[in-house]
């Protein structure tokens, strides 16, 4: 999908890409497959395919006939001096502890199944309403500065081959519940403490909406939030009570720059995709359905109303032999994704990566079965 392969008045990858996020009518398909995780994986245990050995990313996205979502670095988050930051080793993985004048939090990550996997978060900051002032300090003291210089080198590596995409924040509850406090301990305190969840919510939005602004000034086509959504952790009530004004309100800084609001999408959604359309966000990412999910990918593209666009529609358990064969996974593309080609709104992605185990020669057979 080089640029140097569009004919004269042909529109580039780049271009249909674009239209069918802006939920425009595109001639043909708009693949645009996410291996970062069986990249990162195989890249530091040594086991890349051979053919891969020495490629970009971007080229190899390039090599199995797919369109580019590059997820630069475009911001650089920090804290004022008077935040004290120490990143150690431990028995089973690392640490980092915040010292602030308010008081010293510390987070934690347990390697997962070897060193080459991503780790998990097994110790959270806010562990209860004793870390509130220390939390509540590190939100405000944040700052944020766009990259430029990073964000032009992705545009150069990436040319009308696919897009930009800028993600650094999330929706504060989100932030709050999942990486503060982990879910269950989130709603003890949501119940036993709203005033300081209220005050602490407040410090996040007015950071990451600081956040947004710095995005929209460099020139990316998407600022995406980090918000793995799921609907088995937020209900439809707490999603529009949370999360809706703030996708408004980022959507507002967004559109003033010229570009798209993403979600991160990745949990089990089904209860939520309703009330994305007028919501704020324009795309909804890495979106799960059939059959990871109990929703079918017709049925979310059909909750979305043509309104809002979704990336997605392999599940990554169908690239895994576990998942089935590859005559399988070739039944699931004819009969499945064929019959949506031309839909409004719609970008063949995954849901939500590729995993390490995966059978990769199914996300390169992608392209060809497509073109069937």
């Amino acid at each position: 999908m080089s640029t140097a392969n569009h004919a004269a008045g042909e529109k580039t990858t780049r271009q249909k890409y674009l239209d069918a996020l802006h939920c425009r009518p595109v001639d043909g398909w708009v693949w645009a497959p996410n291996f970062d995780y069986w990249l990162h994986y195989h890249t530091r245990a040594g086991t890349l395919p051979e053919k891969y050995r020495g490629m970009s990313r971007n080229d190899i996205v390039r090599a199995v006939g797919g369109a580019i979502w590059n997820r630069c670095w475009a911001l650089r988050t920090t804290h004022d001096p008077s935040v004290k930051i120490r990143r150690y080793a431990t028995s089973d993985g690392h640490a980092v502890e915040y010292e602030t004048p308010a008081g010293t939090v510390r987070e934690a990550w347990r390697a997962a199944e070897n060193e080459f996997a991503t780790p998990f978060m097994c110790e959270h900051r806010l562990k209860s309403a004793d870390d509130f002032p220390a939390v509540q300090y590190l939100a405000e003291a944040a700052c944020h500065e766009g990259q430029r210089e990073s964000v032009e080198r992705a545009a150069a590596e990436t040319g009308d081959d696919g897009v930009l995409v800028a993600s650094n924040f999330c929706v504060p509850f989100i932030q709050f519940a999942k990486t503060d406090a982990g879910y269950l301990n989130a709603y003890y305190l949501l119940e036993d403490e709203p005033a300081r969840v209220a005050r602490l919510l407040e410090a996040y939005t007015r950071s990451f909406l600081r956040a947004c602004g710095e995005l929209a000034r460099l020139p990316v086509d998407i600022i995406a939030t980090t918000d793995n959504m799921d609907g088995r952790t937020i209900s439809p009530r707490l999603f529009k009570e949370h999360a809706v004004p703030f996708y408004r309100e980022a959507q507002k800084i967004a559109h003033a720059g010229g570009k798209l609001l993403e979600g991160h999408w990745c949990g089990l959604t089904e209860t939520l995709l309703g009330h994305v359309p007028g919501s704020g966000l324009d795309v909804v990412e890495a979106v799960v359905t059939e059959p990871m999910a109990p929703v079918s990918l017709a049925g979310a593209l059909d909750r979305l109303r043509g309104e809002v666009a979704l990336q997605g529609g392999i599940p990554s358990v169908l690239v895994c032999e576990q998942g089935g064969t590859r005559d399988d996974f070739e039944r699931y593309i004819a009969e499945t994704l064929l019959p949506l080609k031309g839909r409004k709104g719609f970008v063949l992605g995954m849901s939500d990566n590729v995993p390490p185990d995966a059978d990769f020669a199914r996300v390169e057979a992608v392209a060809a079965l497509l073109e069937k």
